[in-house]
């Protein structure tokens, strides 16, 4: 398999889709396209898609952080529980 990015090796690259959240068939799906030189607006479609579901899992995240700062503020200032 061969990646044209210079900078990032193949494993690299999996270990980064596989953090951001693609399954190991995804992956896979993925290193295929680039080995084949898949359609670059595919590609970036794929990436895309990717980074969507990962901002809404850290949006959704941020909302239980902010509830709980919220909640410790309310019982360090006489809030009761």
């Amino acid at each position: 398999m061969k990646v044209t990015i210079p900078e990032i090796t193949n494993k690299e690259l999996a270990d980064l889709l596989k953090s951001s959240g693609m399954t190991d068939e995804e992956v896979e799906s993925f290193l295929k396209r680039c080995e084949n030189n898949c359609c670059c607006a595919e590609k970036v479609r794929i990436l895309r898609k990717t980074r969507k579901a990962l901002l809404d899992t850290i949006h959704k995240e941020q909302t239980v952080l902010d509830k709980l700062d919220n909640l410790i503020w309310n019982i360090e200032h006489g809030g009761a529980l």
